[in-house]
């Protein structure tokens, strides 16, 4: 049930994985010297099924904690 892509995404297709992590290297050292929150969102993106579902829940999960951050 795997779909065949790095990450299932239009930044993750096999032939762009070199240019993701040279990107994401960046962007999560500067965020971890500027002392950022940095989390994960489960999409489960790559499992059949989970293509629109997952998306949505890890949406609804990441609105949930900023609400509560804000509270």
């Amino acid at each position: 049930g795997l779909i065949g892509t790095y990450f299932a995404n239009i930044f993750g297709a096999p032939q762009y994985k070199n240019l993701h992590e040279e990107i994401a290297k960046h962007y999560f050292e500067s965020f971890f010297e500027q002392g950022l929150f940095v989390g994960e969102l489960r999409t489960r993106l790559g499992l059949e099924g989970w293509q629109r579902k997952g998306p949505a829940a890890a949406a609804e999960c990441l609105l949930d904690l900023m609400d509560r951050l804000q509270s």
